[in-house]
């Protein structure tokens, strides 16, 4: 009867264990599927931009090509310089008179800081384009001296190409029209007529904010091309010597800095 009893208290650990085993089996199969799926969240990653009508979403996965990148990267920034040269082409038709230069100051004075923000927030967008561009080149599946030659299009495409849209059309394309227009133009040309000392404080009021927008724009512009060059040359030098462990952190980095200057 002990042996009868024995076996079958045998049988029901065995079958205690298999069951055990079995759950271990399951839990450790759900762990590598949610990981895998993590890991396809992160290689589908996403940027996404959405603030007005010249906002762009950016995304980023594995099926975009370069090509396609490069697309995006030359529409948005063609996009926001069209948006502000036709308001700048409304707000010169609206106000082409001393006398309604004197009674839409105020437009004047919005508009010059609306052509900061919008190249604050290209320059921005920007940003997440040459961060995007680096995660694509060292998620692709070739060799570090393929990744290091494509890391040229960052230079060429972003640091050059798109960092000339905003000195060329903004700062010294509707930032200069705006001066010889106002300043140089309807201001200069009321001098003989108009009652100096109002005349002199909107020459100066105008002067003061075009100064102030150019200097912001460059600083704008000087900033974002020192960041994607400093972004573009660091991974260079990482890919280079086959570190693929900072060239990562340099990524996330620049990352990290992005997401500072959204706050």
């Amino acid at each position: 009867m002990k042996k009868i009893v024995s076996v079958l208290m045998i049988m029901v650990m065995c079958l205690s264990l298999c069951s055990c085993g079995e759950k271990g089996e399951n839990t450790q199969s759900q762990d590598m599927q949610t990981n895998g799926e993590q890991k396809q969240d992160t290689q589908n990653a996403q940027i996404s931009e959405t603030d007005d009508a010249n906002s762009t979403e950016i995304v980023w996965d594995l099926d975009m090509t370069y090509e396609e990148l490069e697309t995006k990267i030359q529409q948005d920034t063609e996009n926001t310089v069209a948006a502000l040269s036709e308001e700048w082409e409304t707000l010169k038709s609206d106000v082409d008179t001393y006398e309604k230069y004197l009674e839409n100051m105020d437009l004047v004075e919005a508009f010059y800081e609306k052509i900061y923000d919008e190249t604050e927030l290209l320059a921005i967008r920007l940003r997440e384009y040459c961060l995007i561009y680096a995660k694509m080149i060292v998620n692709s599946d070739v060799s570090y001296d393929d990744m290091y030659d494509e890391l040229e299009s960052i230079h060429d495409s972003l640091y050059e190409d798109a960092g000339e849209v905003i000195h060329d059309d903004i700062y010294d394309g509707i930032l200069d029209e705006m001066y010889e227009y106002y300043y140089d133009g309807i201001l200069d040309d009321a001098y003989e007529d108009a009652e100096y000392s109002e005349w002199s404080d909107a020459r100066s009021e105008e002067y003061g904010w075009w100064s102030d927008a150019r200097g912001d724009v460059y600083g704008e512009y000087s900033d974002y091309r020192s960041d994607s060059y400093g972004l573009y040359s660091d991974l260079r030098g990482e890919i280079y010597s086959e570190d693929m462990e900072d060239a990562l952190e340099d990524i996330a980095d620049f990352e990290r800095d992005i997401l500072k200057m959204k706050d």
